[in-house]
């Protein structure tokens, strides 16, 4: 048995009525009384709201002007509030879609096709938001609900191959800037293991708040914990101390892991077998 047109059309109208709601209610969190963190806690707490969810409707109502509401209501393609959300995200403190520009563009490119939606998943490959290839194509990662919602919206999408297309582009242009990146690396580390060079070359010292200066402390950072994997080849034992301790740094750490991925619009990707190859005979010794 199969979904009617009539279905869709249903669910769509209440999809509507809840995205006035959201941005209604997103609308009502912009009062000045609502800047307080106080008040803001209190009254999610009387109904029912999270903080967080909170402070997200306000964002994305704020985003969606009166007039881009409007054009919502009569374009004729569908917008969920899903989609609006995305494009009022920030990544490294700028709005991923000011203006709606890009959905706008994916709206007319919709009316021009004879396509009556905008979907999630087209949006998020526009706005460079979409899981990674490696993501897709790994049964782990598939677990996530980030990525199934993803793989579930590109199967069904009138766009799929061209979904597709982009993710394989995006895919080898990541591992081709990571070969390029391992293989300096790996002539590095011959170049000081025949004498030529005793001491790593020492980077440029880069301006503070740059680009180049948050590169440079990675590389620093990362040329640690190799340090450290050698260090500590195998099983290392705590007392109940030490492992509350370390436990400690390392959510510290995956929360700087995180924030690093985000201000730099890096994704996560695979790591290469050969570069996979090389941890391990570092970690073996």
């Amino acid at each position: 048995m199969r979904f009617t047109e009539h279905d869709v059309h249903e669910c769509r109208r209440l999809m509507i009525g809840c995205r006035h709601n959201q941005l209604a209610i997103g609308d009502l969190l912009a009062a000045e009384w609502a800047d307080g963190g106080e008040a803001l806690g209190e009254f999610c707490e009387r109904v029912g709201l999270t903080l967080s969810t909170a402070k997200e409707w306000r964002a994305t109502a704020a985003a969606v002007t009166p007039a881009l509401r409007t054009l919502l209501e009569h374009s004729g393609v569908f917008v969920s509030y899903t989609v609006l959300r995305e494009g009022a995200r920030t990544r490294g403190g700028q709005v991923l879609d000011p203006g709606y520009v890009k959905l706008l563009r994916l709206i007319e490119d919709a009316k021009a096709a004879g396509v009556d939606r905008v979907n999630h998943a087209t949006y998020q490959t526009v706005l460079g938001t979409a899981p990674p290839l490696a993501a897709v194509m790994d049964p782990a990662a598939r677990d996530s609900d980030g990525v199934i919602d993803y793989v579930t919206e590109v199967h069904h999408s009138p766009h799929r191959d061209e979904l597709v297309q982009v993710l394989v582009a995006d895919d080898r242009a990541i591992r081709a800037d990571l070969a390029a990146e391992f293989d300096r690396r790996r002539a590095q580390q011959a170049e000081q293991k025949a004498g030529r060079r005793t001491e790593p070359p020492a980077r440029p010292t880069a301006k503070a708040s740059t680009g180049a200066a948050l590169v440079a402390e990675l590389l620093a950072l990362a040329e640690q914990s190799t340090r450290l994997a050698k260090r500590f080849p195998r099983l290392v034992q705590l007392d109940v101390t030490q492992q509350a301790d370390a436990a400690v740094a390392l959510d510290e750490l995956d929360v700087f892991m995180k924030w690093a991925r985000q201000v730099t619009a890096i994704r996560a990707v695979g790591v290469p077998a050969q570069r996979r190859a090389q941890c391990e005979t570092a970690t073996a010794r």
